[in-house]
């Protein structure tokens, strides 16, 4: 017969399954998208002109020879409805507005999260949420409502204002070098015919195109690396295929722009090499050469998720068991702020047991749980000896709503505090009662 703890295994394992969530609503109405148009094409267009376009060697211009830049409120065809796309086509470099909005929404989040010492990983996880989960009936809410973070939180503070912005533009620029890359080296679009290997090498010279343009500005890359880590959480990935085979097929014959931790990798040790050729525009060369280093290791981070299966099916098993509420900055959403400074539940470590339901019957296996609470978000790890997970959740009254990942599998679960510690129930995928028990003390 099997043991309780091998069925808890086996069913753990087919909890989950992976796969990229497909299309889905529209974030943003045409015409909000309209509006914002309107906004940035003169911004775009100067940076393309001087910024890209003006950067370029008298040899580099008669090379690439005409390109404009394009606006649309969408990408073209199958990539309409994805978020984070842009690319070069018929000797225009396309900017969709959705896409530029997108991650000027997402670079504002990250800001106010910095500047307010929140945990930027709700960020990432909302776009990993976007990816993996399928839309609710009135689709997904745009970055900043999920967030909880205000359109005008840049007028409210300098500091979110100044980071904002560095990471738009420079991102956006950035971008813009990297397409024009494909144009000037005649890189030929991908599909059936190119390799992988040439695929990726012609990534990696428009990379270099781009850090080099960046170079000649005299600034540092920095939006890159916060692009870059949207699209670790966003892109397809080896964790999505079920064998090297088949991943490899696609990055072949389907990926418009290989994504890898290869690629990571090698404008990491690029970075790493040139980090004081980024310094023109700062007075204090030292410390914009540490800044650059600092871009190098965060492109080493996603390298390393890149590279980690196991990290990637985390980062899905964990967004599908989130839901925009659990996302949220804003503290008066969930709770007073009089409860959040109060209450010193849901911190700290904690011991007990955790009752485990399969079928008809139970087992009783040690639970040690830690937590750490900043506000109303907590996170923290739990181990019932198979293995440590981890889990994230926010404060409403006496109760810790939270998502748990374990391995592949994920859930949702409901802990009471109470004079003796904390009490409550988890469950798999949208559940939060059918696994078991959790009973713990301090």
């Amino acid at each position: 017969m099997i043991s309780t703890t091998r069925k808890l295994l086996v069913l753990l394992m087919l909890v989950c399954s992976l796969g990229q969530a497909a299309d889905f609503p529209p974030i943003y109405k045409d015409d909000y998208l309209e509006y914002w148009r309107n906004r940035y094409q003169p911004s775009l267009q100067w940076n393309f002109e001087n910024l890209v376009i003006g950067s370029l060697t008298t040899e580099e211009k008669r090379q690439l020879g005409p390109v404009k830049l394009s606006l649309p409120l969408r990408a073209a065809g199958e990539l309409a409805s994805d978020p984070l796309v842009f690319y070069a086509a018929d000797r225009k470099i396309v900017f969709p507005i959705q896409s530029v909005k997108f991650f000027d929404d997402l670079s504002l989040a990250w800001a106010y999260a910095w500047a307010n010492n929140r945990s930027l990983e709700n960020v990432t996880d909302y776009v990993a949420m976007l990816k993996y989960r399928k839309p609710p009936a009135g689709g997904f809410p745009e970055p900043l409502t999920a967030l909880g973070v205000a359109p005008d939180a840049w007028k409210q503070d300098p500091k979110v204002d100044d980071v904002s912005q560095k990471i738009l533009k420079s991102a956006m620029v950035w971008i813009m070098a990297h397409e024009v890359a494909h144009i000037l080296y005649r890189h030929p679009g991908y599909g059936g015919g190119v390799s992988a290997k040439q695929a990726q090498g012609n990534e990696a010279q428009a990379d270099q195109f781009a850090n080099e343009i960046m170079r000649r500005i005299g600034v540092a890359p920095g939006g890159m690396a916060n692009f870059f880590m949207m699209m670790a959480h966003w892109s397809p990935n080896r964790g999505d295929f079920s064998s090297d085979k088949s991943w490899s097929r696609y990055l072949s014959h389907k990926a418009t722009h290989p994504f890898t931790g290869q690629r990571m990798q090698l404008m990491a040790d690029y970075l790493g090499r040139h980090a004081g050729d980024y310094s023109a525009e700062e007075p204090d060369k030292a410390r914009a050469a540490k800044n650059v280093r600092y871009i190098a290791s965060q492109l080493e981070l996603i390298a390393s998720i890149l590279n980690d299966s196991d990290i990637q099916r985390s980062i899905a098993a964990k967004a599908r068991a989130n839901d925009p509420s659990g996302l949220s900055y804003d503290p008066e959403q969930h709770t007073s702020k009089q409860q959040m400074n109060s209450s010193t539940a849901f911190q700290g470590n904690y011991r007990g047991s955790f009752i485990h339901f399969v079928g008809n019957e139970q087992e009783t296996l040690s639970l040690e749980l830690q937590l750490k609470r900043r506000n109303q978000q907590v996170s923290g790890s739990f181990n019932f000896g198979l293995g440590q997970g981890s889990l994230d959740g926010v404060v409403v009254g006496k109760q810790l709503r939270f998502q748990w990942v374990w391995g592949d599998a994920f859930g949702r679960g409901l802990l009471d505090s109470e004079p003796q510690g904390l009490k409550g129930t988890i469950g798999y995928d949208q559940n939060n009662s059918n696994a078991g028990r959790w009973s713990l003390s301090r």
